[in-house]
């Protein structure tokens, strides 16, 4: 089973973190949210203190893995908020009906699958971490996580937090995201009520377009990790998403 933790009462929140992040990544906004949520967040295969369990993993086997310590803790019902790579197993999730999901939150994330150009980027990306290996790597591409006025003891902190992650787990997603499915079509019908959270200078994902009126848009003046530079605005969103739908 996957590394994870819980803490706080109340209506259940599970977050899922994205590609060289952990559970640690919620780290500024945990105590907040906590205080009137119950939260479960989890480390995915390869990341954090998590081990690898199987050769290959799609966004829906990372979603079952999710759902597995749902079902061990005894949880029958939640919100799951996934960042980036997290909001890709959150729609897996709910299109397979892997678990019950009474909202759903994105963060910093899309409903696209990646492009012909974004796969070969993934497939030398693949190639780099398994020839420099994973610090290289990160200090490599963290930069584009950020805006352009993040503080530097936050770029820090996420380097650190992906220093952690093993080279065949990060392997491993890379190659989940290059086969995940188009889920534009998912989004545009779902009835689950929808929170997206997106950075104005987030420069890693495309912005999710919909009509869908079940579908709520925030904006923060981050890039793609606005947990760590705006946390108040992003803990806001999620109290006001909560509280209100």
């Amino acid at each position: 089973m996957l590394n994870y933790k819980r803490r706080g009462n109340g209506e259940v929140l599970v977050m899922v973190h994205g590609f060289l992040g952990s559970l640690n990544i919620f780290s500024d906004v945990m105590n907040d949210l906590s205080s009137q949520f119950d939260i479960v967040v989890i480390d995915l295969p390869g990341h954090g203190q998590s081990k690898i369990e199987k050769d290959s993993y799609s966004v829906y086997d990372y979603a079952n893995a999710v759902a597995e310590i749902l079902e061990h803790e005894g949880i029958r019902e939640a919100t799951w908020l996934g960042h980036s790579m997290g909001g890709y197993i959150v729609l897996a999730a709910l299109e397979k009906n892997i678990a019950t999901i009474n909202r759903a939150i994105l963060a910093y994330s899309s409903d696209l699958s990646d492009s012909n150009e974004q796969i070969e980027k993934r497939s030398k990306q693949q190639k780099q971490i398994s020839d420099l290996g994973v610090k290289e790597f990160v200090d490599e591409v963290i930069g584009a996580f950020f805006s352009e006025n993040a503080q530097n003891d936050k770029i820090e902190f996420a380097k650190q937090i992906a220093y952690q992650a093993s080279p065949e787990g990060l392997i491993i997603a890379l190659e989940s995201m290059k086969s995940r499915p188009n889920q534009h079509q998912f989004v545009e019908q779902m009835s689950t009520p929808l929170l997206v959270i997106e950075g104005t200078e987030d420069k890693v994902v495309k912005p999710i377009i919909t009509s869908n009126p079940n579908v709520q848009k925030v904006y923060t003046d981050t890039g793609h990790l606005g947990m760590l530079e705006d946390p108040k605005k992003f803990i806001s969103a999620i109290y006001k998403f909560m509280k209100n739908v």
